[in-house]
Parts: C-alpha cells; structure tokens; sequence
C-alpha cells in the first residue's frame, strides 16, 4: 500500500536528512497536513497545560520540529518534479521569512512585528511569486514518468 499514510509519514521521517532521490505528491500532502494536525494538536496541549510567555516559544519550537523534515521532503519532490532541488530556496526564504517574523514578535511584542512587515512590505512582492510557484509545483505537478536523472520513480 504505497499510498497508505503511515508509509508516506514513516519514508519522509527515515529520508528526513536525505534531499537526494524522489518523492511522490501524496508523500508531500500527507506529511504536511499530518505535521500540521501534530504541531497545533501539541502546541495546543502546551498551552492548555502552562501559562505564561514560554509557552509561545516551545510552541514555535514544536512546530519547527515538526517540519525539519520539510527541506529534504522538497528537494525529493522538485527532483520528482524533474526541477533542481535548488527550487526548494524559493520555499526557504518564503518559510525564513516567517519564522524571523515570529521569532520578532514573541521577542519584543507585535508592534515591532508589525513595523517590520510595513518596512519590508516589498519583499512580500519580490519573493511572493516564486515563492507561491514553487508551493504550487510541489503541490500539483505531476512527477516524470519512469526514471528521471535525479533516480528511479517512487512506487
């Protein structure tokens, strides 16, 4: 059962490190909403458990955690793709973006998050079009037939 969600889950987890090779959409779909379920399940349970500013941050390092897999998982989806894992950049700077918003905003308050959006609002133009096609492609595009010159096809 190639497509059977705990196999999709368990491969991107044992390839977490390993960008080389190929992987399937359904690889892709299923761990992401799979880590987002987890992160906002155990982020939930942090704050339902604990007060106070910690908690804001160990929910941010839970969702990091789960997500480490996400770089590698991308590089093996534009390989399947047939694309360069290079690709996976415009997804890195887009994700970089975010996390340094965040890391702003539980360090000195959503005043300073928001006065850095408004003084960079232009490079939300800049890296939002590559940043929204890589997504798509990864998302959508179909991989290439039988082998590719990145490896052989994920059955």
């Amino acid at each position: 059962m190639k497509d059977h969600p705990l196999h999709a889950i368990g491969r991107t987890l044992r390839l977490s490190l390993t960008p080389s090779g190929r992987s399937r959409r359904s690889e892709v779909w299923i761990y992401l909403m799979s880590a987002a379920l987890i992160a906002a399940l155990l982020s939930g349970l942090v704050s339902w458990v604990m007060e106070g500013p910690l908690t804001s941050w160990i929910g941010l390092a839970l969702v990091l955690v789960c997500v480490l897999p996400a770089p590698a998982l991308a590089v093996r989806r534009f390989h399947d793709i047939g694309l360069s894992g290079w690709w996976t950049l415009a997804l890195m700077i887009g994700a970089l973006r975010l996390l340094l918003l965040e890391i702003l905003q539980r360090s000195l308050g959503w005043d300073a998050r928001a006065m850095a959006e408004s003084i960079f609002h232009w490079v939300d133009w800049a890296i939002l079009p590559a940043f929204g096609l890589a997504y798509l492609a990864l998302l959508t595009w179909p991989g290439t037939r039988g082998d590719n010159r990145f490896g052989p096809r994920v059955t």
